[in-house]
């Protein structure tokens, strides 16, 4: 930025130059992320090392995900997160185009929407903060069984 330049002026003035990397810093700043994303994959690798190089003040983490499956298996599986309610959209034009692109998934022209939704509820899933009915059922009822309680193998 130029001396006495305000950031939004700066950002009117360059952005039309902007890269990959100046737009992915730009816009986890922006809607104030707490953790990028990013595929395992060859490309996701080497974009994740290229922000963490190049930005040495990133207020986000980044985190490699390992893929598994191609993006429809991976979209089946987010299926009964969305079945039971669990995913709010907010009352935002980006939101709408995720559930346009989802709507039509896997015969839209676009897929990079939907196979991003998917992997955030993939983690979400992966780290707890999303349990199916099932899943918090089979959990509660696990917590009302007695647990034996432990003895040694041999004597101490």
């Amino acid at each position: 930025m130029e001396v006495g330049e305000s950031k939004q002026n700066w950002v009117v003035r360059t952005q039309k130059s902007w890269g990959l990397m100046e737009w992915l810093k730009y816009t986890c700043e922006r809607f104030k992320v707490d953790k990028l994303l990013i595929e395992a994959k060859a490309s996701g690798i080497s974009a994740a090392q290229e922000l963490q190089n190049r930005y040495t003040d990133l207020n986000f983490a980044i985190q490699l995900c390992p893929v598994k499956g191609d993006k429809y298996a991976r979209a089946l599986a987010a299926q009964a997160t969305f079945a039971q309610l669990l995913v709010h959209a907010p009352a935002r034009e980006w939101a709408e185009m995720v559930i346009d692109e989802m709507a039509v998934f896997p015969k839209g022209k676009y897929k990079d929407l939907t196979d991003s939704a998917t992997q955030a509820i993939k983690y979400l899933r992966d780290t707890g903060m999303a349990f199916t009915d099932y899943e918090t059922h089979a959990r509660d009822r696990e917590a009302l069984v007695p647990q034996k309680k432990r003895t040694a193998l041999y004597p101490v």
